[in-house]
């Protein structure tokens, strides 16, 4: 096969996702090409088959782009590109890696319970719609204020007959509420009082689900404490591997790779990368 070229756009430089397409990459033999830019600009996708794309780069891919796929549109987030017919397609892959993990492994959400929404950047944003698009109507979303309230107002624009709730952090143990499912998309090893508020899960079902979107550190302390609490957790690296074979699906070489070579490879790299 010829040797695919793939440019990842993120100021903090090479993220774990491309770290680990990366190993995948040598493990198989496949030799690709990896190249990463702190901003974004469409002389740097020149000779590419793919871009990865931090979602706070958003506005700047977005602005040069006409054709936007639904989900893109209504949360005005993108994750990656693709060629397609010559042209450079925008996607939001998490949205899809994510619910399709929530279908699969969370089949008795209550959907007539609200959910809780950790964080106050994109993927907050994304999450929130993931969870609108499994039918859940009443969304609280938990961080700073001010960051929040923008994310309110895009989802509301598209999110017709929603209600999206601004949750303060310091608040979060007053709420009794009894949630379906909690998502968090917040580095928690960086707010030891956040993560002390959530873990008391006053705010969460006894059958709730909670879902961490952090794949590391690999010690998730969140989901230790969801589970001390007979809540029913859902890992990261489950959507990682869901993200990775719509990744390897799109870049033509899904066949090569099986759903459990996928699993044990994140396993492996989990393990050599814990930090």
């Amino acid at each position: 096969m010829s040797t695919l070229k793939i440019v990842e756009f993120r100021p903090e430089g090479m993220g774990f996702f491309m770290r680990y397409l990366r190993t995948l990459s040598e493990r198989k033999g496949w030799g690709w090409v990896f190249e990463v830019h702190p901003e974004f600009s469409l002389e740097l996708l020149k000779g590419a088959s793919a871009a990865k794309v931090e979602p706070s780069l958003s506005p700047q891919v977005l602005s040069y782009l006409k054709v936007l796929p639904t989900q893109v549109r209504a949360v005005e987030v993108v994750d990656s590109l693709f060629q397609e017919e010559g042209s450079w397609y925008p996607r939001l892959l998490l949205h899809e890696s994510m619910r399709s993990v929530l279908v699969s492994n969370a089949r008795d959400l209550d959907i007539r319970a609200p959910a809780f929404v950790v964080g106050d950047n994109e993927a907050a944003r994304v999450v929130s719609a993931v969870l609108v698009e499994m039918g859940i109507a009443d969304i609280y979303l938990i961080g700073d204020v001010e960051k929040l309230q923008l994310q309110k107002d895009i989802l509301t624009r598209s999110q017709l007959g929603i209600r999206f709730h601004i949750l303060p952090m310091e608040d979060l143990t007053l709420q009794s509420v009894s949630a379906g499912i909690v998502v968090n998309v917040v580095d928690l090893s960086q707010q030891k009082s956040l993560l002390t508020d959530l873990s008391y899960f006053n705010f969460m079902k006894g059958t709730g689900y909670a879902l961490d979107l952090n794949l590391f550190p690999t010690h998730n302390l969140l989901l230790e404490e969801a589970e001390r609490a007979d809540l029913r957790v859902l890992h990261p690296v489950l959507v990682a591997e869901v993200l990775t074979s719509l990744w390897l699906e799109r870049l033509k070489v899904a066949t090569e790779v099986s759903k459990q070579e996928i699993h044990e490879s994140w396993k492996q790299f989990l393990q050599e990368n814990p930090a």
